[in-house]
C-alpha cells in the first residue's frame, strides 16, 4: 500500500513538471535544433572541403544527438543548487508521502524525459539535413531504442551526482571546464575508440573508465553498423553500471545533505 501511494506521487509530480515543461517546449526545441543545424552544416558540409570524410557529418550525427543531455547537465546542477542553498523547494516534496529514493528517481527521471522530446527530432531532422548522406536502412532501431533511452537517464543521475558533490553555486564556475568538457572531448565524441587505439593503446583503455565512451560507442553501433566500435552489448551493461552507480552515491549523499530520515 506504502508503495503504491508513493508511486501515484511519483507520478503526479512527473506530470506536473511536464506540463510547465510543456510551455517552454517550443523555444527550447528551436533552440536544440539552431543548435544541432550549426553543428550538421560546418561538419557535413564545410569540413569535407577541408579533406574531411563525406561520411563524417553522418558519425557526428549521432554524436551530437546522444550528447544532447550532457549539454545540459550544468543547467540542471546549477537550479537544483539554487534550490538547496536557496528555498528549498525540494524539502517540500520530501513531506509527502513518497520516499526520498522516489524523488530522486523522479528528478533524474524527469530530467531524462525532457533531454529526450527535445532530442529525439534530431534524428528525422538529420535526415532532412544530410539526405542521401543518411540511409535510415544502417539502423538497427532494436539497438537504437535501449541505448539512447539508457544514456539519457545516464545524465539525469549523473547530473543528480554533480549536485550532490558540489558545495554550492561557486562549483558551477569550474564543473564545465574540469568535468563535463574533459568527458565530452575524451568520449569518442569527435573519433572512435578505435581510432583512440590506433594512437595509443595507453590512452584508449584508460578511456575506457570514460561513460561517454560507451554512449557514443553503443549509439554508432545501433545507427552505423557493429563495424569499427565497440560492442554493443558491452557499451549497453557498462552503461547501466555507471547509472547503478551514480545512482546509489547521488543518493546517498543527497540524502545526507538533505538530512533525510
Amino acid at each position: 500500500m506504502m508503495f503504491k501511494s508513493s508511486f501515484f506521487v511519483f507520478l503526479e509530480l512527473l506530470k506536473r513538471d511536464l506540463r510547465g515543461f510543456w510551455r517552454e517546449y517550443p523555444n527550447k526545441l528551436f533552440d536544440t535544433g539552431f543548435m544541432f543545424f550549426t553543428n550538421m552544416i560546418v561538419f557535413a558540409y564545410l569540413m569535407p572541403k577541408q579533406g574531411l570524410d563525406a561520411s563524417y557529418g553522418v558519425f557526428l550525427m549521432f554524436g551530437a544527438i546522444a550528447s544532447f543531455g550532457l549539454i545540459e547537465i550544468v543547467g540542471r546542477v546549477g537550479v537544483l543548487l539554487a534550490d538547496i542553498d536557496g528555498e528549498r523547494a525540494i524539502s517540500q516534496t520530501m513531506i509527502l508521502p513518497v520516499s526520498a529514493k522516489m524523488v530522486f528517481c523522479y528528478i533524474a527521471i524527469y530530467w531524462a524525459l525532457t533531454s529526450m522530446l527535445l532530442s529525439v527530432l534530431l534524428f528525422p531532422f538529420g535526415k532532412l539535413l544530410l539526405w542521401d548522406r543518411f540511409d535510415l536502412g544502417q539502423i538497427s532501431f532494436i539497438r537504437l531504442i535501449p541505448i539512447y533511452l539508457s544514456a539519457n537517464l545516464f545524465y539525469g543521475v549523473f547530473a543528480l551526482w554533480l549536485t550532490s558533490i558540489l558545495k554550492g553555486m561557486e562549483g558551477l564556475n569550474t564543473l564545465w571546464m574540469r568535468i563535463i568538457n574533459p568527458i565530452w572531448m575524451f568520449g569518442a565524441y569527435f573519433y572512435s575508440w578505435q581510432a583512440s587505439f590506433k594512437l595509443s593503446p595507453i590512452i584508449a583503455y584508460a578511456s575506457l573508465i570514460n561513460p561517454m565512451v560507451y554512449i557514443m560507442e553503443g549509439i554508432r553501433s545501433a545507427g552505423l553498423g557493429q563495424k569499427g566500435f565497440l560492442p554493443y552489448g558491452a557499451c549497453l551493461a557498462i552503461l547501466w553500471g555507471f547509472i547503478i552507480l551514480f545512482g546509489i552515491l547521488a543518493t546517498k549523499r543527497l540524502k545526507k545533505r538533505l538530512d533525510c530520515v
